[in-house]
């Protein structure tokens, strides 16, 4: 840490700075940004937290159109693209969550209008209509509901307005690349407004399967959101949103890393003179199956809040339900082996009331949270023909093995803060949660071959209770300079694995987390200039681990366990600078130390380093914009966004490194306004060097009938032009 403090003091001496998601006003000065980190509107700069905030207008300048996008240019930030939307994880300053399913707590929430909808499925959100997004880094446990150690990603939509508006969006790229989105809002009488958005989003394969002659690796989506906003009173409002998901596409057609010349699949691809999948980063692959992937998610919010004499009252009730279903080709081959799906189906319910006044220089929250959640997990492995026939039983050709799961989760809380307002400098704020989670499982799992561990039949229940406390002081050394510190305590509550192979270890701890942290925000030269940095350390304990049941090595059975202690510390700047009127430059940096110091896998081998934490996250843009005519401008970015070393699971083995990497993007824009209208066209470039990188791994090489490790590649160079239109 003594190296981070000298980075800092170099930084801090250069005064340069500023919040990475910011646009210019007209006179060059950076705009106030608003946020809701704490519960209540004010300025990200006076926000004692460590908060990155994205606002629409910076969103549409720097191209971002989803999490993976704003993943890139957040520090601390990794999003496990993993090809497909249920197993890909979220990590905040390398805190990250094993959960395969929505059975278990994800290490980071995502919250969209103040309603937590998970991750993975339940957390498949396109950007289009979204007025702001927040990445809270740390515990956030003291005033977001569901309790996640790691931070919170915040969406907010666009409200509803009391005018006619309306605006279109249409994209079209490489790789039959195909976005389309529009939304329109206006008033339904004298204090009714109501919007309705719709976004689609399509792409064609960035991988060939020689052996189908077909392209693979497909995106297909399409979301559409309606609200209705009713305005009592001057005080009082209520607001209805409905929102609903699909998903088709066909992911998860891995490369191959590595065979295992033991295991009977290569023998057999050898014997019969079948192709290989020689090259990694070629993108070809050979399958005879078609991957399988849809979802489809349907939500409903009514959020009310009203003035109760002095007293703020902010009720959030919420129902969301998803049905999410793959079917994959578990070995990749020509060969028909095996096949693996993960499909599941969830429910769930939320309740909020919160309440906040003042009295005298204290400001209170207190409020009561309810959650409960209902998932019914169904994974399978099913018999290929080929494997039927080595077997020596062509009967057995479709034959499933997997289990049933339906797990019922239900959250009470408490929670209450209160910041105290001791001078025109200093704020002292207090504030906790006490949660009470209860889960119970009912798990039967059907293994006629031997493939996942034995058959089991399994009904358990536990309940698990913290307290989660953040104790946080602010310090206003100017009116441009403010410093912080903050303690807060996290936890991730015990359950139970749902999935395949869960015959055994069936049950898994609570782990926790404690935060400390001290930061610094600044604006200089007239609103020229903003440099935001914050210095961490996280000790983290009884970390749920997922990995490979070792006392079964020939057989894929996972189990979740309890597996060690760990640290995470590190520094994460931000810096925005306005030098002229036309010249916009940003960038961020992270630099992070993530490591274990105690604790083993379930095979014995000691843990060390924590997944997909990059020793170093940076990004670095610029936009220089001209005057065209009367009404118009054009605009030049150009973005350069660095990864440093990390690995892809907790064996450091070379095929889990993922060594250091760049990718350069490039935006060329033309924006005409008027007083009623605005038009803009853009051309865009994407990992412009093409870099190849793989962004997971998936290990099956000791299991007879697939011995592979089979890696995922993030997106190669991409080109489109994007047209919009604003009334």
């Amino acid at each position: 840490m003594r190296a981070l403090g000298l980075l800092v003091g170099s930084v801090m001496t250069l005064s340069a700075g500023g919040a990475l998601a910011q646009e210019a006003q007209s006179q060059g000065e950076l705009e106030e940004i608003i946020v809701t980190a704490r519960k209540t509107a004010e300025d990200i700069q006076d926000t004692p937290l460590s908060v990155s905030a994205y606002t629409a207008a910076a969103m549409e300048r720097l191209g971002i159109a989803d999490l993976g996008d704003v993943a890139q240019r957040t520090p601390g930030m990794h999003f496990g693209d993993f090809g497909d939307i249920k197993l890909s994880p979220t990590s905040l300053r390398g805190i990250i969550g094993d959960a395969t399913s929505a059975g278990a707590d994800p290490a980071v929430g995502y919250y969209v209008d103040e309603v937590f909808v998970g991750q993975g499925a339940g957390a498949n959100v396109d950007l289009f209509d979204i007025a702001r997004v927040e990445v809270l880094r740390g515990p956030q446990g003291a005033l977001f509901g569901r309790n996640t150690i790691g931070g919170v990603i915040s969406i907010t939509t666009e409200r509803p307005s009391d005018t006619f508006e309306a605006s279109a969006l249409a994209e079209l790229g490489d790789y039959d690349h195909r976005r389309f989105a529009a939304s329109i809002s206006g008033p339904l009488g004298e204090s009714v407004s109501a919007k309705l958005s719709f976004s689609g989003r399509e792409r064609g394969g960035i991988s060939e399967n020689l052996w189908l002659d077909r392209d693979v690796n497909t995106l297909g989506s399409w979301t559409a959101r309606g609200q209705v906003l009713f305005e009592l009173n001057s005080n009082t409002e209520l607001t209805l949103t409905a929102d609903y998901n699909v998903v088709d596409q066909e992911p998860l057609m891995y490369e191959t890393i590595r065979y295992n010349d033991a295991a009977i699949l290569p023998q057999v691809l050898d014997l019969y003179g079948l192709p290989r999948n020689t090259s990694v980063s070629d993108r070809n692959v050979y399958s005879e199956n078609v991957n399988q992937e849809e979802l489809d998610a349907l939500g409903f919010a009514a959020t009310f809040r009203t003035q109760i004499g002095a007293v703020g009252v902010t009720n959030v009730l919420s129902y969301r339900t998803h049905d999410y279903y793959s079917r994959i080709d578990t070995d990749r081959s020509p060969l028909s082996m095996l096949y693996d799906g993960d499909p599941e189906e969830v429910s769930r319910w939320s309740e909020e009331l919160r309440l906040n006044w003042s009295t005298g220089p204290v400001d209170w929250i207190a409020g009561v949270y309810y959650f409960q959640q209902t998932t019914d997990n169904q994974a399978f492995v099913e018999v290929g023909s080929d494997l039927a026939d080595l077997i020596g039983d062509p009967s057995l050709a479709g034959m499933l093995a997997g289990s049933v799961a339906t797990l019922d989760a239900t959250s009470t809380a408490l929670f209450a803060s209160a910041n105290w307002t001791v001078n025109d400098r200093l704020d002292i704020a207090l504030g906790g949660r006490y949660t009470r989670d209860e889960k119970e499982i009912s798990y039967q799992q059907s293994d006629p071959l031997g493939l996942l561990g034995g058959d089991a039949d399994i009904d358990a229940s536990d309940d698990w209770s913290e307290f989660t406390p953040q104790a946080n002081v602010r310090y206003r050394f100017t009116g441009d300079v403010m410093g912080y510190a903050t303690i807060s305590r996290g936890f991730k509550s015990g359950g139970f694995n749902d999935a395949l192979g869960s015959a055994t270890g069936i049950a898994f701890d609570t782990e926790t987390l404690w935060n400390y942290e001290i930061g610094l925000k600044s604006e200089l030269f007239d609103r020229r200039v903003r440099l935001n940095i914050a210095l961490f350390y996280m000790d983290w304990s009884s970390i749920q681990v997922l990995e490979d049941n070792p006392a079964t090595p020939s057989i894929y059975d996972p189990i979740t366990t309890n597996a060690g202690a760990a640290h995470s510390q590190g520094v994460e700047i931000e810096l925005d600078a306005a030098p002229t009127e036309n010249l916009r430059l940003g960038a961020s940096l992270s630099l992070l130390e993530a490591e274990f110091d105690e604790g083993a896998l379930p095979n014995g081998q000691p843990l060390t380093h924590i997944p997909f934490a990059p020793e170093y996250t940076a990004s670095i843009h610029a936009q220089y914009t001209w005057p065209v005519g009367a009404n118009g401008e054009l605009s030049l970015l150009g973005e350069y966004i660095a990864r440093g070393q990390s690995y892809l699971g907790y064996d450091p083995m070379p095929d889990n490194r993922v060594d250091p990497y760049g990718l350069a993007n490039m935006r060329l824009s033309y924006r005409h306004a008027s007083e009623a209208n605005a038009w803009s066209v853009a051309l865009w470039g994407r990992n412009l060097a093409d870099e190849t990188y793989q962004v997971r791994m998936f290990d099956l090489y000791d299991l007879d009938f697939v011995g592979q490790r089979f890696a995922i590649l993030g997106e190669p160079r991409t080109f489109g032009v994007e047209l919009r239109y604003d009334y």
